[in-house]
């Protein structure tokens, strides 16, 4: 008996601790699970938290991307997006009265945000250009011309015979910097100038006045390191030591005071160098070579491809996407053309047989020029075609000639010779390159012409050395006269953008340009009869059409706020010829300004007709609108054909109020645009002041002594001696000269 009650109380025991343990455990899992469910909602609490301000982060680095490139003039599209992370953020712009609005959405994994700006044209318009035309183009007639930069869609077109010195260039400063001096680059304000064993900058801030800043002795040491050329590349200097056999590398962080980065062997005694991107080909004389380095990182640069040459190579030249080697080879010296589609690879695509031993080479448009030692003369060569190249004529053989150097403009050639005991700087007329003719011959005694280098602004670099081994410098100058002048730069966008008997102070960019002359750079595929003070690059990319700067839509904005303001009926013709204020307005009919009248705009006036302002009236920005740019509209909305048209005349006067205030004159009239012959707004008679012309569809035409700030037109003829003198806030970096301005911050705010 007692033995089956121990065993009974020893299994109720153990009942008892089992359903304990199961009791406790129970209750820790309701435990575990009531805190794991807080940990988890915190926990995706935390993650949503993260991907909203993840959400937020990805748009405001989209949205600020965008509004810096407004604020900086930079180009922006209608559509901008970002992806980072493998999530997306978009911006759109679209155009509001007087500037932009900026939208960006941001979307992560559902979590969106939204950020808006509205940006205002720092002129208080929004205009881009001192002339902008859609595809119409811009015609100047007569004396007329444009200050400020140009874009058009269609042809820019002048009249008359451009001239320049470009046979006879001005000796505007000297200096003598140096010992036997090379070869040298200009960039910026600075020249740089290699001779046997330094580099030296030279200053060229005042080219009357070339100063030498800075004197870097070569790292390589030792006494002659014989330093042969000088190239640019990737805001770099390099420059060829031969008999070290190496290229050396300067960084131009400090343009005044280069300093020497690294270097990197080039066996074969390397000689001329040209740069292209992040990439360097130097000629290696001795290895009948080209060696590729690729500069992307000039602290470790390297050599990654070496690519024969017919014979020696001893000049180079970059054109476009083409390398151009002239090598030495006796009576099998050439003129070699390499693609660079693959820069990292040049590939031979074409040659041509040259007189014995070149020691020069430029390349202009269709034309290689080649100074040859053996054949005392220059060669000119047809490379349109680079993969069949052919010689179609050339200088005379003179047994004393040997062309040290050559630069090319276009319509001339500029030759550094070295003639006997006389050394000469020859221009010669290249306008019919089969038979070049000799325009001019400047004696130069004093040394022998080893470098003649082009610049921007028309400057010719010439450097000598001379029997005391001292370099004198000579700094020339071309410039132009005559033809339509424009004072900033040109461009006729699209394929079939054209220029023509255009003076340009700056850069020209069409597709085709012809007789005219860029005081800067040139950008096209085809080109006849032009100087080019700059830089020529052929088969340019066409720019891109652009639309003009005001939308019908903010027009029918603009007559919409005009009408909230009250409406005229009658008389018709509204005629005013005394002092008023006008606006915001609708006026049902035509509106007549005369007789000295002074009308002060206090918003923006719509008239559903047309506008004559004559007789020495007067129209000004109300005090009330200070800082403002009212619109004057004429836009017949029945009729826009013969009907919306301004006509100014009889020293019509117009006044801002305030910084950046300017009156603006618009005509909705379309009959250019569909081929009629209407003007959509005349403009004549010594007219003056804070004036602004605008007509989207139609023709402007400026003449007499008419002097406006701003005009933008589907067409626009300039006649006599009117003349368009930009103010306007300008946004868009494409240009190098001309006033200029962007967009200010209105608003910046999160929205649903």
């Amino acid at each position: 008996m007692r033995t089956d009650h121990i065993q009974t109380k020893s299994k109720q025991s153990g009942q008892a601790m089992i359903i304990s343990v199961v009791f406790f455990l129970i209750i820790g899992l309701i435990v575990v699970v009531g805190i794991s469910e807080t940990v988890v909602r915190d926990l995706k609490n935390v993650q949503n938290i993260v991907k909203s301000r993840e959400s937020y982060a990805i748009g405001e680095a989209l949205h600020e991307d965008v509004v810096y490139r407004f604020k900086q003039s930079m180009q922006v599209g209608t559509e901008e997006s970002l992806t980072l992370n493998g999530y997306t953020a978009s911006s759109t712009i679209s155009d509001i009265v007087g500037g932009k609005r900026v939208i960006t959405s941001a979307d992560r994994s559902g979590y969106i945000k939204r950020v808006m700006s509205d940006l205002f044209s720092g002129a208080g318009s929004s205009f881009n250009y001192g002339v902008q035309t859609g595809e119409g183009g811009l015609i100047l007639e007569n004396s007329s011309s444009v200050s400020g930069n140009v874009y058009s869609n269609g042809p820019v077109l002048g009249n008359g015979n451009i001239s320049s010195n470009a046979t006879s260039p001005t000796l505007v400063g000297t200096a003598t910097v140096g010992s036997n001096a090379l070869r040298l680059v200009p960039r910026g304000n600075y020249l740089y100038i290699v001779n046997e064993s330094t580099l030296q900058a030279v200053s060229i801030a005042n080219p009357s006045a070339p100063t030498v800043v800075s004197t870097i002795t070569n790292p390589n040491g030792g006494s002659n390191p014989l330093q042969k050329d000088i190239a640019i590349a990737n805001d770099t200097l390099f420059i060829t030591a031969s008999n070290h056999n190496n290229v050396l590398a300067f960084s131009l962080t400090d343009p005044a005071n280069p300093a020497y980065v690294s270097s990197v062997a080039v066996t074969g005694a390397p000689r001329a160098i040209v740069g292209y991107g992040t990439y360097v080909y130097v000629s290696v004389f001795s290895d009948s070579a080209i060696k590729v380095l690729d500069v992307a990182n000039p602290a470790s640069m390297s050599v990654v491809a070496t690519v024969s040459t017919n014979s020696a190579p001893i000049a180079l030249a970059i054109q476009g996407s083409y390398l151009y080697v002239a090598s030495q080879g006796g009576a099998s010296s050439k003129i070699e053309i390499f693609n660079l589609a693959n820069p990292a690879l040049p590939v031979l695509v074409g040659a041509a047989t040259v007189t014995a031993n070149p020691l020069s080479l430029a390349v202009f448009g269709n034309y290689a020029y080649v100074g040859s030692q053996g054949g005392s003369k220059i060669e000119i060569i047809n490379v349109t075609n680079p993969v069949s190249p052919s010689v179609v004529g050339g200088t005379a053989s003179n047994s004393s000639i040997n062309p040290q150097a050559l630069f090319s403009s276009g319509s001339y050639l500029y030759a550094a010779v070295s003639y006997g005991s006389t050394n000469q700087f020859q221009i010669w007329n290249v306008t019919n390159p089969t038979a070049p003719s000799l325009a001019n011959t400047i004696n130069i005694n004093s040394g022998v012409p080893y470098a003649l280098v082009g610049g921007s602004g028309g400057y010719i670099y010439l450097m000598m050395t001379n029997s005391n081994l001292t370099s004198p410098l000579r700094i020339y100058q071309v410039t132009g006269s005559g033809g339509n002048q424009i004072l900033g730069d040109v461009v006729s966008a699209g394929p079939t953008g054209s220029v023509t008997l255009i003076n340009a102070s700056s850069s020209i960019y069409a597709r085709t340009i012809s007789d005219s002359l860029a005081g800067g750079n040139a950008y096209f595929k085809n080109i006849s009869n032009t100087t080019v003070l700059g830089t020529s690059y052929p088969n340019s990319a066409e720019q891109a059409t652009s639309s003009l700067p005001i939308s019908d839509e903010v027009i029918a904005q603009w007559e919409t706020d005009a009408e909230a303001g009250g409406v005229i009926t009658t008389p018709c013709p509204y005629r005013i010829t005394e002092t008023v204020t006008l606006g915001p307005i609708k006026i049902n009919c035509d509106l007549e300004i005369s007789n000295g009248a002074e009308v002060d705009l206090g918003g923006i006036v719509w008239v559903n007709g047309n506008i004559s302002l004559t007789n020495s009236s007067k129209i000004e920005v109300s005090p009330s609108i200070s800082g403002k740019t009212p619109a004057l509209i004429a836009d017949k909305l029945t009729n826009h054909s013969t009907a919306g048209k301004i006509e100014i005349s009889n020293s019509t006067q117009f006044n801002g109020y305030g910084t950046n205030s300017y009156v603006m004159l618009v005509s909705m009239n379309n009959s250019a645009e569909n081929g009629g012959g209407e003007v959509a707004i005349n403009v004549g008679n010594s007219i003056s002041g804070k004036v602004l012309v605008y007509a989207p569809h139609g023709e402007i035409a400026i003449k007499n002594s008419a002097v406006l700030k701003e005009a933008t037109a589907w067409r626009l003829r300039l006649q006599n001696s009117a003349t368009v003198i930009y103010e306007t806030g300008l946004a868009n970096l494409l240009f190098t000269s001309g006033p200029s301005g962007g967009y200010q911050i209105q608003s910046w705010a999160e929205v649903e």
